[in-house]
């Protein structure tokens, strides 16, 4: 039997798919180390094809860090190829921090391949600091090398990207520009000297471009009417979806429509937000391949979108928003949108911060916007709070959170939504970073009008995926049938305490 001090796991991380014997290699090193060292490897967290700029995604890396955390690993090592492997952090305090929380836990990491001894000397933590250093600056410097190499490419007049949009396709020719194949959705070119163009797709898709173009400029049509049109006629976008305003804008106001090669429209770096770049900012190649219109044709759309685009008063969009309510007797995104003489609901939130705002102006309030969903929280959380109780159970409270600790080992967080939204839109949008990391979610579905919970929700945890968005929409609910009870017994049995003499 191994002592636990001969017991060790390894962790191995390549950044591309391209590196093929990356892995490899590290796995070679790392059982060379190993063996000089009497240790036995009995774990293997594996990253393969993951960024090590952050921990995000590499559930490997995320999943060491509960085993060591939690008590339960089963080593005493953590081997790693070098301080790049275990990651190219942009902070390197963040490297360091996760290093702490292993020797915290007893658990050593030591770097395979690099020349000092991770012993906890002065020299070793000077070096490893410094490699630390030179791995994220190594990452922006790359960053900065890949993005001047798609500049250069797209100034060339090549496509530099993955979905090429609506009506178009992509094509690869040579370096010499001799035409070679078609992509297909997914497919990527086999040659690294190949460049790729884009062409203009199926016939009935660039017949869908020329009449949105033929509907903005010569009907003088709304996008939302545009959109609107395509959807009663059953004409679905590229992603076989109904139209929204977003993508009639992107068709009428993206050149690569006219011809021209376009990149760093916008700008995204180390998974930071993406942002805007000005326009005098773009790389544009124009004529770089065949356009679905003319160059003329894109100026009159970009011109009638600027006069589309006209300021409204805040009194015009109050009046507006007033006489939808008479005619429709209800408000909500999808009466705004549907409706031909109001603007869009962009514009609302651009002008007021959103919709909700409006309507408190014109003293619209919708059935379950009357500030009832934080009472029926509460209500909820003092139900759930007085039951456990009742059944043995502990509660600790955060007063400022519609969250509570049960029996000091289950986070629990409360929401509530209307059950069918007017406008068909999703019912919640829950972003787990704004909650107290939960382990269970309970959603109430309550009635909109007669404030009835319907049914809950029982949520885990693992269903909230790290700083996204969770939507919980009328399909989605289909394929959640195990989570969806009529009552909250099952919650309340779950964190039943009984006495000691009961259990006897």
């Amino acid at each position: 039997m191994l002592l636990w001090e001969n017991r060790a796991a390894q962790y191995v991380r390549m950044s591309t798919g391209m590196q093929i014997y990356s892995i490899q290699n590290q796995m070679e090193a790392i059982a060379l180390y190993a063996a000089r060292r009497g240790l036995t490897i009995v774990r293997t967290y594996e990253d393969a094809g993951k960024s090590g700029i952050g921990i995000e995604g590499r559930e490997a890396l995320r999943s060491l860090m509960r085993d060591v955390r939690s008590g339960m690993a089963d080593f005493s090592t953590i081997l790693v190829y070098d301080v790049s492997r275990w990651g190219r952090f942009q902070d390197a305090d963040e490297s360091a921090y996760y290093e702490y929380l292993c020797k915290d836990a007893g658990v050593a990491v030591e770097y395979c391949a690099e020349q000092f001894a991770n012993d906890g000397s002065l020299v070793s933590t000077l070096l490893k600091n410094i490699k630390r250093v030179m791995a994220a600056e190594f990452s922006r410097d790359l960053s900065t090398k890949v993005f001047a190499g798609l500049c250069r490419s797209a100034s060339n007049g090549h496509y530099v990207g993955s979905s090429p949009g609506y009506a178009l396709r992509r094509f690869v020719i040579d370096d010499k520009g001799r035409p070679r194949m078609a992509l297909k959705a997914g497919d990527r070119k086999a040659i690294t000297t190949d460049r790729t163009i884009l062409v203009p797709g199926p016939a009935e898709e660039v017949r869908v471009v020329h009449e949105i173009y033929d509907m903005l400029i010569d009907k003088k049509l709304s996008m939302n009417e545009i959109s609107r049109s395509l959807n009663s006629r059953g004409i679905l976008n590229s992603s076989g979806r109904e139209w929204q305003s977003p993508a009639i804008r992107e068709i009428l106001t993206n050149p690569k429509y006219a011809g021209s090669a376009v990149y760093a429209r916008t700008a995204r770096k180390f998974k930071t937000k993406m942002v805007k770049r000005a326009r005098s900012e773009w790389i544009v190649k124009e004529g770089a391949f065949e356009g679905l219109v003319s160059v003329e044709r894109f100026r009159d759309a970009e011109r009638q979108l600027k006069n589309n685009s006209r300021a409204y008063t805040e009194a015009e969009l109050l009046d507006s928003l007033t006489a939808l309510w008479c005619r429709e007797g209800r408000l909500n995104a999808g009466t705004i949108e549907n409706d031909r003489y109001s603007p869009c609901v962009n514009t609302y939130k651009e002008h007021f911060g959103g919709v909700v705002p409006a309507y408190r102006k014109i003293g619209y309030c919708g059935n379950f916007q009357r500030g009832r969903a934080p009472q029926m929280r509460k209500d909820i959380l003092e139900r759930v709070s007085s039951e456990i109780m009742k059944r043995g159970g502990s509660i600790a409270r955060d007063r400022d959170c519609m969250q509570v600790c049960v029996n000091d080992e289950l986070e629990i967080a409360i929401v509530a939504g209307c059950s069918d939204p007017a406008c068909g839109k999703n019912q919640w949008h829950l972003r787990r970073r704004s909650l107290n990391r939960p382990d269970l979610l309970v959603a109430a579905r309550v009635n909109d009008k007669t404030a009835e919970v319907i049914e809950f929700l029982f949520i885990p945890l693992l269903l909230l995926p790290n700083e996204s968005w969770l939507s919980v929409t009328k399909r989605r609910l289909e394929k959640m049938k195990i989570y969806r009870f009529k009552t909250m017994d099952l919650l309340f049995s779950l964190c039943e305490r009984k006495a000691l003499q009961d259990v006897s």
